[in-house]
């Protein structure tokens, strides 16, 4: 094996020493797509709000345009998931044979494999008619028949996480006949009247349901619900079945809960679907390219960003910030690895809430250092070094901006992953992610590198440290951090540094891993060696670009299918005993796309073409569809066994989020360039269309349009758009080009720098840089309040520099923790295993101070049963001299103390000493991740305004 594994290893160093060919060599071409027209919008395009026009113009009625895009009808090969779902409740499992919500229903997670309910009518026995299915995003529509009775079923799950099902029932015999329905939930098992009620635990015991199953006529009779009707032959008679997945945290879903209950079949139905198509006008940006089948992808995937997030609100330090999940059909967990994939699709949905949620998320959960998976899933809370988190959640900040104090959190979770993962994988502090196998790598058993000789290797991935602390810096200088700023710059500089110095080979001129145990290099590589060109941490040299032409060859990196491992390097292992897998995913086509974007623009070379960027944009496309067909969209985690003209393995986890793309079309194709001033720059990568529109971006505190219609061609595109690059503000034109060619657009001036013909440009008033935008909605301030940040005022928080103390301080836990200024799930102080019923977490400011307002922030360690919780009741008080005494007319929110946030505000008092005192849950304790303290008798309203 030894001799072949020379053997092999010099194969390999011949072929990537030859001088290479001028030119792409990427021999695919394009795919060919199948499958029905992709349906047109219903109104003529607008530069304005696309999105919104489309709704308005069908919102009288209850068929809508994105439902009608991605419906799937009959038999779906991907198999019979249910697309409908809400905030937290959807079907891990559907069974459409059985009327009602069979299968497995999720809250968050599976609860316990059971099904949410399920309607029985008798007698007969009742089969659906699979080729009458049809299935929309928002509803579920399918026949099932037995006998002379048809029974149509419409059924969907409101945003709000009620499940409801719409029969219409009818006769087709010759004669009456009476019908027994009976509807019956695991969940829901007792009550009076036409109510069954229960209570359930959320997987991981992460929260408490409290199920809410009623139904249209029917009455509560041994743990079901039953109703008896009559049906006059060639009549039809409609029941209606509702549940609610009730939770304290979601007050709605008990108000939705009584509307729908209280609805007609038809009221009920055209409410939500109105509702769930409302949200695509007020999120998605409008998206037109001239290939339908990529088109209809960029649509699906926005659907995907949707079904596979999760927003809970579940108090505590789990699942509080929406997030999306690996897959929810799958392991359904918030894995860092691709968060930040997902972050950088999630940046462009209009509402901020989401993309930020995500690093939020992450930030809040990772115990202040390394980004962690989430410990919701203990089961798959691992971690991974191979994440650009902070990269993307800066570039979401860059699109989205908001106040200061966005960047402060962002800044502090940024430097603490960076520093966090050197101290955890860097043993001999050169800055460079040392490990010995694939598994935090995403790549798993495609890693080759890892095979090649046993040990620990530096590793290039260490680029995303290098991106990182940029990240950081940048969100250091935004609250004029300048200390921190520079310290993190030359961090980057130092890792930057390290790659080039340490990674590089200049014999094989490749940037390889790094045996440490030998000092060799590791030839066998992935696309993970070419992170440094990703993140631009590689001199623009023609040297270091030399790394670039294995691009050129797709025997070496092929544009499609986008594996892991460089193939020849795969057969290499392969030969020597070592094959591994040799998957492909979205998440490999992700990175392809991230180094494309970077090399076609700062790296130019002869290797790398916009034609193979095409190719990679139609390829991954492609992917998407089984079989190449878009009726069926379905992104599986991974794909194998490609036969040279097809796909022979999808994975078994169906309408998976991992990775992105929707960003390419926007950032690459259309070429907006995130930026830190109020500037809009564009930077397309031309690969011959000629046209298309993102329509109706968010962009800080205006609405963007990009539009190219090449003027070349003699046909005009969009009615009323002039022919050219133009970008639009808030549906005004204020800025046009003759070409697709980069240029930067000042709003205050209504300058245009580039080296194209400008037609139009004008000045804009208003376009705000990321840091003057202000975020006010009632989301977004209460999401950020739960994260430590004030989004309503800019106070001083009075418990920092105080001197704290604590009636008992629990092992693994200090009281310094509390006060930190973060309310991340660590540090913090806690009273494990005190012996008291109540404890107590005291501040002395060293001089009497005047507060009205305690923001306190308990430890939750679920899903680990006991040890801590909120506790049953706390109070604040103050030291009056002598003795202790409690806070005046204190209003709590909430009323009941939970897990994480809880705000207390008072008429004003001055003392020097202050406390929490609490009263222990049974069976827990009391602890706290921050405690912030706050006179807002003279609030400052933050310094810039916005809407």
């Amino acid at each position: 094996m030894r001799k072949r594994l020379l053997v092999a290893l010099l194969l390999i160093l011949c072929s990537v020493v030859a001088t290479p060919r001028a030119g792409a060599a990427q021999t695919i071409g394009f795919p060919t797509f199948s499958g029905p027209a992709i349906p047109a919008p219903p109104v003529a395009y607008t530069p304005g709000d696309m999105m919104r026009s489309i709704y308005d113009a069908e919102s009288s009625g209850t068929d809508f345009w994105m439902d009608r895009l991605l419906a799937r009808s009959g038999n779906d090969p991907a198999g019979p998931w249910l697309m409908s779902r809400g905030r937290a409740v959807f079907m891990k499992e559907h069974d459409p044979s059985r009327l009602g919500f069979a299968g497995k229903v999720a809250y968050w997670e599976s609860i316990n494999d059971n099904s949410a309910y399920t309607v029985a009518i008798t007698p007969g026995t009742f089969t659906e008619q699979v080729s009458r299915r049809r299935q929309t995003p928002s509803h579920w529509k399918s026949v099932h028949t037995s006998g002379a009775i048809t029974v149509e079923q419409t059924k969907f799950i409101t945003d709000n996480n009620v499940a409801v099902t719409n029969l219409s029932i009818k006769n087709n015999g010759t004669g009456s006949t009476t019908l027994q329905l009976r509807a019956t939930s695991p969940y829901a098992t007792t009550g009076s009247g036409s109510e069954l009620t229960g209570q359930v635990a959320a997987y991981n015991n992460l929260t408490t349901i409290r199920p809410r199953l009623t139904g249209d006529g029917f009455t509560a009779a041994d743990g079901g619900l039953n109703r008896s009707v009559t049906i006059a032959a060639g009549a039809t008679a409609t029941a209606k079945v509702v549940m609610g997945f009730v939770t304290d945290e979601i007050p709605e879903s008990l108000t939705e809960y009584n509307a729908y209950a209280g609805y007609s079949n038809a009221t009920a139905f055209a409410t939500h679907v109105k509702a769930y198509n409302l949200w695509w006008a007020r999120n998605v940006p409008y998206i037109d390219v001239p290939e339908p089948a990529i088109k209809k992808s960029v649509y699906y995937r926005w659907w995907l960003m949707r079904f596979n997030n999760l927003d809970a609100d579940i108090p505590g330090q789990t699942y509080q910030f929406p997030t999306s999940t690996e897959g929810v059909l799958g392991y359904n967990n918030a894995i860092a690895l691709t968060q930040p994939m997902h972050i950088d699709d999630l940046k462009y949905l209009r509402n901020p809430m989401y993309a930020y949620g995500d690093w939020l998320s992450v930030g809040q959960v990772s115990k202040g250092g390394r980004f962690l998976d989430n410990p919701g899933d203990p089961a798959n809370w691992s971690n991974s070094y191979t994440q650009y988190i902070a990269e993307a959640a800066w570039k979401s900040y860059q699109i989205h901006g908001g106040q200061p104090a966005i960047a402060g959190n962002l800044a502090h979770y940024a430097e603490g992953d960076v520093k966090g993962q050197l101290a955890y994988y860097d043993h001999d502090n050169n800055k460079l992610i040392e490990y010995d196998w694939g598994a935090l790598t995403g790549n798993d058993a495609d890693a080759v590198s890892f095979h090649w000789k046993p040990g620990t290797m530096d590793r290039a991935e260490s680029a995303y440290q290098y991106s990182g602390a940029l990240a950081a810096a940048q969100a250091y200088e935004v609250i004029g951090n300048t200390a921190k700023a520079t310290e993190m710059r030359t961090l980057a500089t130092q890792i930057k540094n390290a790659i080039v110095n340490v990674l590089w080979n200049p014999n094989r001129q490749l940037f390889e891993h790094r045996l440490k145990s030998t000092n060799e290099w590791v030839p066998w590589k992935e696309i993970n060696n070419y992170y440094p060109f990703s993140v631009g941490a590689v001199p623009d040299t023609a040297t270091y670009k030399q790394a670039l032409r294995l691009f050129d060859d797709p025997a070496q990196y092929p544009v499609f299918p986008f594996y892991t491992a460089n193939q020849v390097d795969k057969k290499a292992a392969a030969d020597a005993g070592n094959p591994g897998s040799n998957n492909f995913s979205t998440i490999n086509s992700t990175v392809q796309f991230r180094l494309y974007s970077s090399v076609l623009r700062d790296y130019p070379n002869s290797w790398m073409t916009a034609t193979d960027y095409k190719k990679l944009l139609y390829w991954n496309a492609w992917a998407q569809y089984v079989g190449g067909n878009t009726q069926w969209p379905d992104a599986n985690e991974f794909w194998a066994d490609w036969n040279g003209s097809g796909i022979d393995y999808r994975s078994w986890i169906h309408h998976n989020i991992l990775g992105s793309s929707n960003w390419t079309v926007i950032e690459d194709v259309a070429g907006l360039r995130p930026r830190n001033d109020a500037k809009v720059e564009l930077s397309p990568i031309d690969i011959g269309w000629d046209h298309f529109t993102v329509n109706n971006l968010r962009y800080r505190n205006g609405d963007l349009s990009i539009v190219w219609d090449d003027p070349s061609d003699g046909v005009a595109r969009y009615p009323g758009v002039p022919e050219g690059y133009s970008i639009y503000l808030n549906g005004n034109r204020v800025a046009t080009v003759s070409r697709l060619v980069p240029f930067t657009w000042d709003p205050a001036t209504g300058e245009v720098t580039t080296n194209g013909t400008v037609t139009h440009h004008t000045a804009a008033a208003g376009l705000r840089a990321p840091n003057q935008v202000v975020h006010n909605s009632t989301r977004m301030v209460d999401m950020f309040a739960k994260a430590g940040v004030d989004l309503t005022a800019d106070l001083p928080n009075l418990a920092s520099g105080a001197t704290v103390t604590a009636s008992h301080t629990g092992s693994g836990s200090n009281v310094s923790g509390a006060v930190d200024g973060y309310p991340t799930n660590e540090p913090f102080w806690g009273a494990g295993s005190s012996p008291n019923s109540q404890d107590w977490y005291e501040l002395n400011f060293g001089t009497a101070r005047t507060f009205d307002e305690v923001r306190l922030y308990f430890k939750d360690s679920r899903p680990a049963s006991g040890t801590y919780r909120a506790p049953s009741a706390y109070g604040i008080q103050y030291y009056d001299g002598s003795t202790w005494v409690n806070v005046p007319s204190q209003a709590k929110s909430p009323a009941t103390p939970r897990a994480n946030y809880n705000l207390v505000r008072f008429p004003a008092v001055s003392a020097q000493r202050v406390r929490v005192l609490a009263t222990n849950a049974s069976g827990a304790k009391t602890g706290l991740t921050e405690i912030k303290i706050h006179n807002r008798g003279g609030v400052r309203s933050p310094k810039a305004h916005g809407r």
